[in-house]
């Protein structure tokens, strides 16, 4: 602490806000990684038909019509006043449902489907690993860099020409979280791997809390 106080390390800005826990004691939990992970990998894909201008009614409906397809309740409006949509908001199981099922070819080419259904199922592979006991540390960290490597593909070539391959995101589009999933999770899951991340997960409160939400709200 003392040390990263006087001279911070690389990816520190500021000193811990919590000084009297050390750093080894801070676990981060497997669920909000995928909860916020997906978060960005749903909205990247919002984004890319938007700036396509591709995200109309035909578009939504096809997005509707796949998560009804894999037994999910979504549904997209437009908020009063404005050109602005929202959505659904998903609880966990069933994000985790979209990481597993969803077919993007439903809204993309299929050069472009296939990338992003990979960058997709290769995180539920990911989210189930790091959930695991059994799972190396070392061989974790192996997938979650070629995950991110994935995440990263450039665009090579000139587009609209037959040697063009297209990419997928950028070094700007990367989270903190996925900084932890890459750079910091193989080493927690190292340390208590006598029991497993799943010993400090959120997920019975956010199951606790959905029920409660779903039985009076």
């Amino acid at each position: 602490m003392d040390q990263i106080k006087l001279k911070p390390s690389p990816g520190h800005v500021k000193s811990p806000l919590l000084q009297m826990i050390p750093l080894s004691h801070y676990v981060p939990d497997e669920l909000h990684i995928m909860l916020r992970i997906w978060d960005r990998l749903w909205d990247l894909v919002l984004q890319e038909l938007k700036t396509q201008n591709r995200f109309n009614d035909l578009a939504r409906a096809k997005i509707f019509a796949e998560m009804r397809r894999i037994s999910i309740s979504f549904n997209f409006w437009q908020e009063q006043g404005t050109q602005n949509w929202s959505y659904t908001s998903l609880m966990g199981e069933d994000k985790e449902k979209v990481l597993k099922n969803f077919n993007f070819r439903v809204v993309f080419a299929e050069e472009r489907a296939f990338l992003i259904n990979q960058l997709w199922r290769n995180f539920y592979e990911l989210y189930n690993n790091m959930k695991s006991q059994k799972i190396n540390p070392s061989h974790f960290a192996d997938q979650a860099k070629q995950w991110l490597d994935l995440f990263l593909t450039p665009f090579q070539g000139e587009p609209n020409t037959i040697t063009f391959k297209i990419g997928l995101y950028r070094p700007k589009d990367v989270t903190p979280y996925m900084h932890v999933l890459v750079h910091h999770l193989p080493k927690f899951m190292e340390q208590h791997q006598k029991f497993g991340l799943s010993a400090f997960s959120c997920a019975p409160v956010e199951k606790k809390n959905y029920d409660v939400v779903s039985a009076f709200f």
